[in-house]
């Protein structure tokens, strides 16, 4: 996806929100917005020295978090406005953020954002009438504006707006298998998919994940059976197949001996818990 179009999808979002939206590369870099320039209050703060650095380090602590949690998270900055922040991937890796920021709720304290402008040795005047102008959105609607940035960010994603190094044998493998998990899985069909030797595979794949590869499918078919039980109201027949099984009782065998419980015992023990 070219910056062109990018920009195209930022403004699109900031025509519904009216709020500026901006992407970010790996390093917390801004390489796109929309509006380009920040919101009034913002420049006035950053053109105070030191100010322009405590709020990245604000920002800096926040794309972290969205790095630990891979969700959207939303924040106060220094000064009590909103912000958003939702990751992009690529090939599982983590390659951009995509930013909604400087919202003023309904319920902040205006009073209190223009307190701090003002030691910061600002004219009163002019702050009162830039605190006054500032539009104030209602929680329930940011909200909703967050959860249309997030599924924004998931278009990113899969457009690959932000690409990222090539992967990695053992990442390439890794998308496959959980891309085709209701199938049955071979090494061999991975070598043909990624385009490696067995030998380049299996090693690669014990080095990048501590794992074995035939381990690896097992794990991600068991995790998606534990999912399904969990939360789909189907047939346990019907969830062998949908995780590449195809036979009830080898698939109940293998989840015994590596769950511990049948199939059948470890949803009614969720069921219940959640209950």
């Amino acid at each position: 996806m070219k910056k062109q179009e990018i920009v195209s999808v930022l403004y699109e979002l900031y025509k519904i929100t009216g709020f500026r939206i901006s992407l970010y590369d790996a390093d917390c870099k801004e390489v796109a917005a929309y509006p380009p320039e920040k919101l009034a209050v913002c420049r006035i703060v950053h053109a105070k020295d030191g100010e322009l650095e405590k709020c990245r380090a604000c920002d800096a602590a926040a794309f972290k978090r969205v790095n630990e949690t891979q969700q959207t998270f939303v924040y106060k900055c220094r000064f009590g406005l909103t912000e958003a922040i939702s990751p992009l991937y690529n090939f599982g890796k983590l390659t951009g953020y995509l930013m909604m920021g400087q919202i003023l709720d309904s319920g902040a304290d205006k009073e209190e954002l223009f307190d701090k402008l003002v030691a910061l040795g600002n004219p009163r005047d002019r702050m009162r009438r830039c605190v006054n102008t500032m539009r104030t959105v209602p929680e329930e609607m940011i909200s909703s504006y967050i959860r249309i940035m997030t599924i924004c960010a998931q278009y990113l994603t899969l457009s690959n707006a932000m690409p990222g190094a090539k992967p990695t044998v053992s990442e390439a493998a890794k998308r496959f298998i959980h891309e085709n998990i209701d199938k049955r899985i071979t090494i061999k069909d991975i070598c043909c998919a990624v385009g490696c030797s067995k030998t380049n595979l299996i090693s690669s794949y014990k080095r990048d994940f501590g794992t074995t590869v035939n381990a690896a499918i097992t794990d991600a078919k068991l995790d998606e059976a534990k999912r399904l039980l969990e939360t789909e109201d189907i047939s346990i027949s019907r969830i062998a197949e949908m995780t590449g099984f195809y036979d009830q009782s080898y698939f109940s065998k293998v989840f015994s001996l590596k769950c511990g419980i049948s199939p059948s015992e470890y949803r009614k023990q969720n069921t219940e818990e959640k209950i």
